[in-house]
């Protein structure tokens, strides 16, 4: 199902929606097939090259989607990390017009042209409504379109973030197959690292089962097990100030 998440159509223009390094072939747009090569190291750098090679010179549009980070009423990021920061075709720099979250790109394609897109990739501060309780107080961190993870196995994982700590990216080619991580400091001054939450728990040895739950009462309803200790966190505790 990859290359229909990544490419979409109608009858005169095709979608680019996923950057993901890839050479697709797309049928039937605007009478002609298109080949799409797309080159990136997305989601660890913002730059996107897509070269396009119809089969035959035609006239269409390429819809390029446009990332929104903040989607939601529940969340609000900072600093603002969406949108596109710059747009080429073979080198020219154009605007294109954005419509429905998608840069247009209308003209007479060749094989060969090139589109060339750079998206900001910061590292965010992402904070909660106050309606999620369990939230308050606290900071999620985000670079790019991935949310972080502090883990025990690198610092505490209960101190604060400080208001104003700087927080800055960096690739570790050593670390959990090659990963960027995102490096600051606490409140206290002690250094912070935060790593992609899909690769979280993959440096420590499984934790002990936790002890069996205690035996209901007759016609109570079932206890529920204890919860071991967590050892990897996405919300912070952020300092007021």
């Amino acid at each position: 199902m990859l290359p229909t998440w990544t490419y979409a159509t109608s009858p005169d223009a095709i979608y680019v929606n996923l950057f993901i390094g890839s050479t697709v072939t797309v049928e039937k747009v605007a009478g002609t097939d298109v080949q799409l090569v797309q080159a990136t190291n997305y989601p660890w750098t913002g730059k996107v090259s897509i070269t396009v090679n119809p089969r035959a010179r035609k006239r269409f549009a390429i819809r390029i989607r446009v990332p929104n980070r903040n989607v939601s009423a529940l969340y609000r990021s900072e600093p603002d990390s969406s949108g596109i920061m710059s747009l080429s075709v073979n080198g020219e720099s154009m605007k294109a017009t954005i419509e429905n979250g998608y840069a247009a790109i209308a003209r007479t394609w060749k094989a060969g042209d090139t589109i060339e897109v750079v998206l900001p990739m910061k590292v965010q501060r992402v904070r909660a409504s106050e309606e999620i309780a369990a939230d308050r107080g606290r900071v999620a961190l985000r670079f790019g379109p991935l949310v972080y993870n502090i883990e025990q196995v690198d610092q505490g994982i209960t101190k604060t973030l400080g208001r104003n700590s700087a927080l800055s990216s960096e690739w570790d080619a050593n670390l959990l197959g090659g990963v960027v991580v995102v490096k600051g400091t606490f409140a206290d001054g002690t250094p912070l690292m935060a790593v992609p939450n899909y690769a979280r728990h993959n440096r420590t040895p499984p934790l002990p089962p936790p002890p069996p739950a205690p035996t209901p009462a007759p016609g109570a309803p079932p206890a529920r097990p204890p919860q071991p200790p967590a050892t990897s966190i996405v919300w912070i505790k952020e300092a007021t100030s």
